[in-house]
């Protein structure tokens, strides 16, 4: 068969696989077809097929592919620097446009869960760890321009000067903030560290009546939330109404409990 040939007979594919697309959504694609179509924006000319399927076979699932650092995408074969670029682009454009959820206009955060997805989407990939703040204002409405990056290493008091993140708040006109880090190894449980972090924090934020909200914990596959888990709560400002987050809480001890939970496990 002809060059010309093959690449009419590639040509017809992509086609017909775009139309698939149009009129019948993503639920008409299988998952090597999704990464497959999306791969043809960005290699040319050639059958992509084996390489969305050695990209599956590497990394598991879509979600893994979209995680995966640009240098290690180039070791799979067929895949170039235009589609290591392509796929990298694609994950920051989902965290972008968690961030725009979370910073629209009016938008009051309604759910712990947006804002979880907002710091997975993130820093769950990150190979160290990484601590992200995000800003309120009175009416918990995310400030614009107000989630930073705050330190990358090993989160805790030691490390992170908490003086920073008091005064990146005050200096964002936030009335509350929240907080995330990742585990790189994967278990999002909080360690005795972040408790102990968790609570200097809240004693900071406490004198100038800065509500501390959340601390999230990103892992590989799952959050844990301080807030949903119910012993954060007292760290809440009494004035902040628990409707406004809608997260699953239940009477607690206190941070002191899960202290001890902790330690009762290492014994």
């Amino acid at each position: 068969m002809s060059e010309a040939a093959t690449d009419n007979s590639h040509d017809g594919h992509r086609s017909r696989l775009r139309k698939r697309y149009v009129h019948g959504g993503i639920e008409a694609l299988s998952d090597y077809e999704v990464v497959e179509l999306f791969l043809t924006m960005s290699i040319p000319r050639i059958d992509v097929k084996p390489i969305a399927k050695n990209l599956l076979s590497k990394y598991g699932n879509i979600r893994g592919i979209l995680e995966a650092p640009i240098e290690d995408l180039l070791k799979v074969k067929g895949v170039g620097e235009s589609a290591a670029v392509s796929i990298k682009l694609m994950h920051d454009i989902i965290t972008l446009y968690h961030s725009n959820q979370l910073e629209t206009s009016g938008d009051e955060i309604s759910t712990i869960s947006k804002l979880m997805r907002y710091f997975k989407s993130k820093i769950s990939s990150k190979r160290n760890e990484v601590l992200e703040l995000v800003c309120f204002d009175a009416k918990l409405r995310v400030i614009p321009d107000a989630c930073v990056t705050l330190f990358e290493g090993s989160v805790n008091s030691a490390n992170v000067d908490l003086r920073k993140i008091v005064e990146i708040a005050i200096k964002k006109g936030a009335s509350s903030i929240a907080i995330a880090h990742n585990h790189p190894s994967g278990d999002p449980s909080p360690s005795l560290e972040d408790v102990r972090f968790t609570k200097k924090l809240s004693d900071a934020c406490k004198p100038i009546n800065l509500s501390f909200i959340e601390h999230v914990i990103v892992g590989k596959n799952a959050c844990f939330s301080f807030r949903r888990d119910g012993r954060f709560d007292v760290l809440y400002d009494e004035s902040l109404e628990e409707s406004r987050l809608r997260g699953r809480t239940r009477v607690a001890d206190g941070l002191d409990t899960l202290i001890d939970d902790i330690e009762s496990k290492k014994a």
